[in-house]
């Protein structure tokens, strides 16, 4: 969501024209995020955002916008792409494939209370659930095999304690059997900053760039290391607990899944340090570009090795010993 290709009023013109939502009235770009070229679309149909994608092929679109009308099509409150005349999710503008999506309610709550923990734990349970029924599959852009590729991409930019984490958290993460974690559709990148609330209310989620198939710990893991955590990276309890009763009261999380917890956000962090490690070191050009530091999250994945590993779960129940 930030800018990196503008759009002029011609441009977009000829692109609105095989839609049905009328003229534009407004045009803003909107500056936040890292990947894409966001704007705010305001036309007689109301309120939209017009997304430039900077990098993302064609069939990860097709997979992408697909699930968001699939979601929003059985009932998860998500941001719903709009299709043209001719059924089409995205098409070209300014060189670049272009997708409008219907713009949520609401704002982003900077600093999460117990309340909207539990509501976006429901939410994320309630997308794990719908998006059983989407037969498209994409690969996590942003596994294991991207993190083995990051480590000797980013050599120079690490230090033999940091090549040491990822190889601490890869082999954590290793003793986990794959096919005992329940695997589906997943977000992958459900912050804080990619949910809309108004009034109290959930508005919805957005931003699927990283949607993929893979297990649902993971995603688990990205939202607790987001929402549930204090000005240094811990977790802090009642943040964690809301949200994992929330979510279990719409999907049971098996023995398993919160055995792999702990390692996963571990993994999950990891990610998040040589993604934000990586657009440090190879930035990208365009106006109003956000650079996210690194080290905050290099820090979580720390603390997270060093967590016990029984953090969340009775080795036997597998539920949470704090409720």
């Amino acid at each position: 969501m930030s800018v990196f290709t503008r759009v002029d009023s011609a441009e977009l013109a000829d692109f609105l024209e095989s839609y049905d939502i009328g003229e534009a009235r407004l045009l803003e770009p909107i500056a936040a995020g890292v990947t894409n070229s966001n704007y705010r679309l305001d036309t007689a149909a109301g309120d939209f955002i017009l997304t430039l994608y900077e990098h993302h092929a064609p069939r990860d679109l097709a997979y992408i916008l697909g699930l968001q009308r699939h979601l929003a099509g059985n009932g998860v409150r998500c941001a719903r792409p709009v299709i043209d005349r001719q059924g089409r999710l995205f098409k070209v503008l300014n060189q670049r494939p272009a997708a409008i999506i219907e713009r949520l309610p609401g704002a982003v709550a900077a600093n999460p209370d117990l309340g909207q923990c539990a509501a976006i734990g429901a939410e994320l349970a309630r997308f794990h659930l719908a998006g059983a029924g989407y037969s498209a599959r994409r690969i996590n852009p942003r596994g294991q095999q991207w993190i083995l590729s990051m480590r000797e991409m980013l050599r120079k930019q690490m230090d033999d304690s940091g090549r040491s984490l990822i190889d601490d958290v890869l082999g954590r993460v290793s003793a986990i059997d794959p096919a005992t974690l329940p695997a589906g559709a997943i977000h992958a990148d459900l912050f804080h900053d990619n949910a809309m609330f108004m009034n109290g209310e959930l508005g919805g989620i957005f931003d699927f760039d990283y949607a993929c198939h893979d297990n649902f710990c993971f995603d688990i893991a990205v939202l607790l290391n987001d929402w549930c955590i204090d000005g240094v990276g811990e977790l802090i309890p009642a943040r964690v607990n809301a949200t994992l009763a929330a979510y279990r009261a719409q999907r049971a999380l098996l023995p398993t899944e919160m055995r792999a917890l702990p390692a996963m956000l571990a993994f999950t962090a990891l990610r998040f340090w040589l993604s934000r490690l990586h657009d440090l070191a190879f930035p990208l050009t365009g106006d109003l570009v956000l650079v996210k530091p690194p080290e905050e999250y290099r820090n979580i994945a720390e603390l997270r090795l060093a967590a016990r590993l029984d953090l969340f779960t009775d080795a036997k129940s597998g539920e949470d010993p704090a409720e």
